[in-house]
């Protein structure tokens, strides 16, 4: 497989959460420095303000430690949020036998649309849309009803229509919310898809390698680097001795076989700037970035020896290599039309041997091009 894979959405989505569950501890951290030095700190807020740094805290721990454990973080979060904002707003204006205190009851009003909004951040669409109504519910139905009775007589006279306004306001966010998740759901879907679609588009369905449009394109890359000479470039085109004899006495399945534990074995010899693809059928190409001719000739031998060492498939396997060096006036074509030189010159020499573009004579496996 390609070493370059894309970061995993799922992955950025945690770092993402993780950023704001710290987002989150700092504010609690900053309010309740705020409200203990001005001496306004409710009864409450003494316990319900460590309990929320401590959820927030396990939650960053679990997604940084923990990934599988990241629906818990989830579910810890939101639980800790949606039970603190009606709690603490009851206190406000069920507990104290008067009138509520204004900075107490304002400071919570205008966080309580985070209880919806960790719900949707951490939450599915769903089940996010199932809680949010159960806390709106929960919390506006009950002051609605008592005001509805007219049981809270001690209650500013702005207080009623205000809390019916907010009732209202709570609706618009859960909707804006309702939205926002829906485009956050269809970006990673259409992300997912087009990644599938250019890991089918590049990659050799058989061997799980770069295919030979994808190995074009890294080509036509390394070789505008050649032409502006930042660094040389070479080809190895690499073939499998006598592998329709495979075919013939194993089967297609032996031969698919064969191939893709060949395929393993070539990817273990490359290095991290190397690209190695199916050229075609039996055929195999690696591109060497910063390589120049002689080092790529030691490369494509080490490949050779690798294979010729082991089994694939149960069966001894060699190969015959060309290497070429990418020229300023080179074109892809050109480039691989002198590797496949090459290549025909290894397999003319007696197979099992690399030839470098070039040479009169290929390497026999018994020479060493270091």
């Amino acid at each position: 497989m390609s070493r370059q894979a894309g970061r995993n959405p799922l992955s950025r989505e945690h770092a993402m959460l993780r950023g704001l569950l710290l987002a989150g501890c700092v504010a609690i951290i900053v309010i309740w420095a705020m409200e203990a030095t001005r001496g306004e700190l409710a009864a409450w807020d003494r316990w319900a303000y460590p309990g929320l740094l401590a959820a927030l805290g396990t939650c960053s721990a679990l997604l940084t430690w923990w990934p599988r454990q990241a629906d818990l973080a989830r579910l810890i979060a939101v639980a800790a949020f949606n039970a603190y904002s009606p709690f603490a707003l009851f206190n406000i204006l069920f507990v104290s036998s008067g009138p509520p205190d204004e900075y107490q009851l304002l400071t919570n009003l205008y966080w309580l649309p985070m209880a919806y909004g960790t719900a949707f951040v951490f939450l599915t669409m769903r089940a996010a849309l199932v809680l949010s109504g159960v806390v709106y519910a929960g919390t506006f139905g009950v002051i609605l009803w008592h005001l509805h009775r007219g049981d809270m007589m001690h209650w500013p006279a702005w207080l009623a229509p205000m809390m019916s306004n907010l009732a209202v306001a709570q609706v618009v966010y859960v909707i804006v919310l309702l939205a926002v998740s829906r485009l956050r759901a269809d970006y990673y879907r259409n992300e997912a898809v087009m990644q599938a679609m250019h890991q089918v588009a590049s990659t050799d369905p058989l061997t799980g390698l770069l295919n030979r449009r994808a190995l074009s394109d890294h080509l036509a890359a390394a070789r505008s680097l050649v032409q502006r000479g930042a660094q040389p470039m070479s080809a190895i085109l690499i073939d499998v001795d006598h592998f329709k004899q495979i075919n013939d006495s194993g089967g297609h399945a032996l031969g698919d076989r064969a191939l893709v534990e060949l395929a393993a074995r070539l990817q273990e010899q490359l290095r991290l700037s190397d690209r190695l693809g199916r050229w075609g059928g039996e055929e195999f190409l690696v591109m060497a970035a910063a390589t120049p001719l002689p080092a790529a000739g030691e490369l494509a031998d080490r490949i050779r020896r690798a294979a010729a060492d082991q089994e694939c498939a149960g069966r001894r396997i060699t190969l015959s290599l060309g290497v070429a060096q990418c020229r300023l006036d080179d074109t892809i074509d050109s480039l691989i039309q002198r590797a496949d030189r090459a290549l025909y010159a290894a397999k003319a020499g007696g197979r099992n041997r690399v030839c470098l573009e070039d040479d009169p004579v290929a390497l026999s496996p018994s020479e060493s091009l270091a």
